[in-house]
């Protein structure tokens, strides 16, 4: 229990004065605020690994075997939750054009993966847990997502269900083959829901 304690506050203290500053930047610009956050979160994250212990010991480059089944799980599953879900809309702190697509496929994986499954996962994975530690981080990983879109409580409720899911799969793929893997899940993901709702637009589908 020592150690998820430990890991809680290790995660407490990069999401907070992550989202402190991405506050202050929404104030005045809030498509930029989920950029400053992602990579608040990436630098904060990366320091506290090297200070720990380094990558090695956090397990964050293992190989790049999963990469294939992780790419076509993250986006079929992804597609299955995202269809299934009513349209939400595009929340305000997304950019637009290229912006959008250099965030969630690139700087959102990068980051939130360096985060939960790197800084978190990692070490819980450095003192023996398995499958507790994939939870956990993927719980943490999905609770900010109550926050990330607006609705009702069960439409949040259904949005943050779906983002564990993801964080359970990128946490599984984390634990067999390091960081490469699980944020190519995390992108392709992302990527299956950018696609409903470049589909949600068509006039076929409407």
């Amino acid at each position: 229990m020592v150690e998820f304690f430990l890991a809680l506050l290790l995660w407490l203290s990069v999401f907070v004065p992550s989202s402190m500053l991405a506050s202050i930047t929404a104030k005045r610009n809030p498509q930029r605020a989920g950029s400053v956050m992602q990579v608040s979160m990436l630098l904060i994250s990366t320091a506290a690994i090297w200070l720990m212990g380094g990558p090695g010991k956090f397990g964050l480059f293992q190989g790049w075997s999963f990469v294939f089944p992780a790419f076509l799980l993250g986006f079929g599953v992804s597609l299955v939750l995202n269809l299934s879900q009513r349209d939400a809309g595009v929340p305000e702190f997304l950019p637009e054009g290229i912006g959008r697509f250099a965030l969630l496929l690139l700087l959102a994986p990068l980051g939130e993966e360096v985060f939960n499954r790197g800084l978190v996962e990692g070490y819980l994975l450095s003192h023996g847990h398995l499958w507790s530690a994939i939870l956990f981080s993927a719980f943490l990983f999905a609770l900010p997502h109550w926050m990330a879109v607006e609705g009702s409580k069960g439409e949040r409720a259904y949005t943050v269900l779906g983002a564990f899911v993801i964080g359970s799969l990128a946490g599984y793929f984390f634990a067999l083959g390091g960081l490469v893997p699980a944020f190519i899940l995390h992108s392709s993901a992302n990527f299956a829901g950018l696609t409903v709702l470049k589909l949600r637009k068509t006039p076929r589908y409407k």
